[in-house]
């Protein structure tokens, strides 16, 4: 919890610094090597990747909402609206799939799915724009 929060603080300076497109293209490619860290490392080194996890995946999080509402100027609250209300529910049918992957593979697999998602979402990152 305490590095989802560093990572939402993390997140507004770094926008601020670097720009809300970047950080956010950055933080994904953080995401991709310290999921793959998290899910294939073992040990107490475990635990220093899964706060990088945390951080890294928790810096995109206002910023998608900032942009959204940036990219959608004339609807401010439907882009807030969506970006937190897609965020919350395509999480709330992934973790039931995810569940019954490792249910029926080992735990290992269902978290490497994660790798990929991040890495899609790195990609998609890179299509974005900083809005004017």
């Amino acid at each position: 919890m305490a590095s989802g929060a560093l990572g939402t603080l993390l997140g507004g300076r770094l926008a601020t610094r670097y720009g809300r497109v970047r950080t956010l293209r950055t933080s994904y490619a953080v995401a991709v090597p310290a999921i793959a860290c998290l899910v294939f490392v073992p040990g107490p080194g475990f635990f220093g990747f899964l706060a990088l996890t945390a951080i890294a995946m928790s810096i995109p999080f206002s910023l998608h909402v900032t942009l959204g509402q940036d990219f959608l100027p004339g609807r401010v609250g439907t882009a807030g609206g969506m970006t937190l209300g897609l965020a919350v529910s395509i999480g709330g049918v992934a973790t039931p799939v995810l569940g019954t992957i490792a249910e029926h593979t080992s735990l290992r697999l269902a978290l490497s799915t994660l790798i990929a998602l991040a890495l899609c979402s790195s990609l998609i990152g890179c299509a974005l724009t900083e809005p004017a």
